[in-house]
């Protein structure tokens, strides 16, 4: 679902590259069978605005009101290849010097009067809009006292612009359970809640328009175990409209009087947080760091009273004038706290050796009393044994077979002599793409807790196969199935179902693999069962635990 982040930056795209007083010289797309908006040919374009997850597109009187729903997208002037490669357009607007395109996109006709009062009575209440009210949002969500959370949250009356993942995340900030109710809040709780939502959603603004990765913030939402205390995550279907929640027990209280406020874990991001008096054991304070002095620039010791090199006093006081900046780590050298992870290798090219360094920047905290840490200590020992140090620079030049893929043959030669099920794999792994000749792309990707039996490698590449779902209409919708993990313009054709060892039903077809996201003992259980529709279905069932078949993670 694109959110009120991905809605308002779309909005500021168009009215930063489309000039106002352009007219409609042509209108296309799959939604003009019906030859609906061809009353807009010849009306001049005025202007853009955004409402939570809907835009609205002037044109004089009349206005388009665009929903991106799921997986709609904007684009502006789009060139012959991508339109070509990529789905036909919902709807292209041709204007005088400018093509705005939607695709996968809702389109409405509406007045323009009405959309601007729209707009003017919710604004308010926007989690993007510059004129957010906080006192507002607070009485709205007070308003809504027999309400859950995770449904008070999604409705775009009251929070304009929150969507599933905004929910999830903002749920666990607040240390919250999704199903408490709102008349169980105090004022406090109502505020800290409303506070989370919008810092949230302006850290999920600030990653979608500067293209950092808004996934390693996430805490909850679509992770196998908890950002915070690593216990596996709940996922289950909640609320009136029965969306996917994500949500950890111990984390998020049930009952909101034993939520203290001033003991919740903050977030280390670029906006300022709520109760920014409290400290961190991670942020250095201003007395322990490093000073340079004003008049030579030699960097002193914190202890230091006066320049070593010029005697010049140290300067007193407080030279940062944003109040945002207390929570940040300014210096990370003096965060008190382990090393980060990395892992250098050097790589001989056509201009010299360089050296490739991979740091893991996120926090993994380990749980107490762990199986995986003799699992880890064994896995290190045998990256050691290959010359992958951590910590450390390795020594000489890497061989060449490293870039070549000789360093997956050697897994795949550890994997006939050693038992893979003596170890779990490390939490990122460092996979190799070779995309053209003599080129090589080091990508990072997640890698779930649960266990997914032996992939088949495909036949082309040796590499083994990703499991991907149909989700083409047709008999075999939901099922999954194995292909080449490369990217698409070099993968091969290389095509296996994964539920081969699935079950029959009683109508003699393969049953479907499903999860229990219902609240309960059976939470997260995986079971087969009927793959005809709700109606067709004859009533065969089989946990999937006692057989062998292919552990998903819930809600994916």
């Amino acid at each position: 679902m694109v959110e009120g982040p991905g809605c308002t930056l779309n909005g500021e795209k168009i009215r930063s590259k489309v000039k106002t007083g352009q007219k409609v010289r042509e209108v296309r797309g799959s939604l003009t069978a019906n030859n609906v908006f061809v009353s807009f040919l010849g009306c001049q374009y005025s202007g853009v605005e955004t409402l939570g997850k809907e835009l609205f597109v002037y044109f004089g009187s009349r206005a388009l009101r665009v929903h991106f729903g799921m997986n709609g997208s904007m684009r502006i002037n789009p060139t012959q290849r991508k339109v070509k490669t990529g789905s036909a357009a919902a709807l292209e607007i041709h204007l005088t010097n400018d093509i705005v395109a939607f695709f996968d996109s809702t389109v409405e006709i509406r007045l323009t009067e009405d959309c601007e009062q729209k707009v003017r009575a919710a604004e308010s209440l926007d989690m993007c809009s510059s004129r957010f009210s906080l006192s507002r949002s607070e009485d709205a969500v007070r308003s809504q006292s027999s309400r859950m959370l995770c449904d008070v949250l999604l409705d775009q009356v009251v929070m304009p612009g929150v969507g599933n993942i905004i929910k999830n995340e903002a749920l666990f900030d607040s240390g919250l359970h999704p199903a408490v109710k709102v008349q169980q809040l105090t004022e406090e709780h109502i505020r800290h809640l409303v506070k989370m939502t919008r810092d949230f959603t302006l850290l999920f603004y600030k990653c979608r328009k500067t293209g950092s990765p808004l996934y390693k913030h996430y805490k909850v939402y679509k992770r196998p175990q908890c950002g915070q205390c690593s216990r596996v995550i709940t996922v289950c279907r909640l609320g009136d409209n029965g969306r996917m929640t994500y949500f950890c027990e111990r984390c998020q209280n049930g009952d909101p009087s034993r939520v203290d406020i001033s003991k919740l874990p903050l977030r280390n991001s670029l906006i300022g947080w709520t109760y920014n008096e409290r400290s961190s054991d991670d942020v250095a304070k201003k007395e322990e760091e490093d000073w340079a002095c004003q008049l030579c620039t030699l960097i002193n010791q914190p202890a230091a009273k006066c320049c070593d090199a010029c005697l010049t006093p140290k300067p007193e006081g407080d030279n940062e004038a944003s109040p945002f900046t207390a929570d940040l780590i300014k210096y990370p050298c003096n965060a008190f706290k382990k090393p980060q992870e990395e892992l250098k290798v050097n790589w001989r090219s056509a201009f010299g050796t360089s050296t490739l360094v991979f740091s893991d920047m996120s926090k993994k905290p380990k749980p107490v009393n762990s199986p995986l840490s003799q699992a880890g200590s064994h896995l290190n020992s045998l990256a050691a044994e290959r010359g992958l140090y951590k910590n450390s620079f390795c020594q000489g030049t890497t061989s060449p077979n490293y870039a070549s893929g000789g360093w997956q043959r050697q897994s795949a030669e550890l994997s006939k002599r050693e038992s893979l099920a003596s170890y779990s794999h490390p939490s990122k792994k460092m996979r190799i793409d070779h995309t053209t000749e003599g080129h090589v792309t080091y990508n990072y990707y997640q890698q779930t807790s649960l266990h997914i039996p032996t992939a088949p490698c495909c036949a082309s590449h040796c590499r083994p196969a990703v499991l991907r779902v149909v989700h083409k209409e047709g008999e075999n919708k939901g099922r999954l199935f194995y292909t080449c993990s490369l990217p698409r313009e070099t993968k091969c054709n290389f095509f296996e179902w994964a539920d081969l060892r699935f079950p029959f039903c009683h109508h003699g077809k393969r049953c479907l693999m499903r999860t229990v996201l219902k609240l309960g003992p059976n939470n997260g259980r995986t079971f087969y069962t009927c793959s005809l529709q709700k109606g067709k279905q004859c009533d065969f069932f089989q946990w999937a635990e006692s057989r062998s078949g292919v552990s998903i993670l819930p809600g994916c």
